[in-house]
């Protein structure tokens, strides 16, 4: 899976598809010219992962605000636990800072990594893509 060296277009192209968050990964995927099998290692992997990732940009911080927003209404059923509820929305607040500024520390982290020509290694993502892509 790394022997292909990966030209400028192949960085820039990759790179773009993290910025967009997996969307111009998708379209390059799907219209480009060179079947899926005779494209590169290095714009696949990149792509679907960028996809990926993408998704779950978008897909963990609903679903948090969802299991918050659940569990806020459960305490507002007891009486005497307003204090609580306020807490777990103010913990809310920072979890959702920390999940869109790690997201985008990840992605600049990515489009870095696609700049250089190498293969990124993102613990569970990197080693699920490499497992996809065999």
């Amino acid at each position: 899976m790394y022997s292909q060296t990966p030209n400028v277009k192949d960085r820039i192209g990759t790179g773009i598809a993290y910025m967009t968050f997996g969307i111009w990964g998708l379209i390059w995927l799907l219209i480009s010219r060179t079947p899926a099998h005779f494209q590169k290692d290095f714009v696949k992997f990149h792509c679907f992962q960028s996809i990926f990732i993408g998704i779950l940009y978008v897909f963990i911080p609903q679903g948090l605000s969802i299991f918050v927003s659940l569990l806020v209404q459960i305490f507002a059923l007891i009486p005497g636990t307003g204090i609580i509820a306020q807490g777990i929305n103010i913990i809310h607040m920072v979890l959702q800072q920390i999940v869109y500024y790690g997201g985008l520390f990840l992605i600049i982290y990515c489009v870095v990594f696609c700049a250089m020509g190498k293969y990124t290694n993102i613990p569970w993502v990197s080693q699920l893509m490499n497992r996809m892509l065999r």
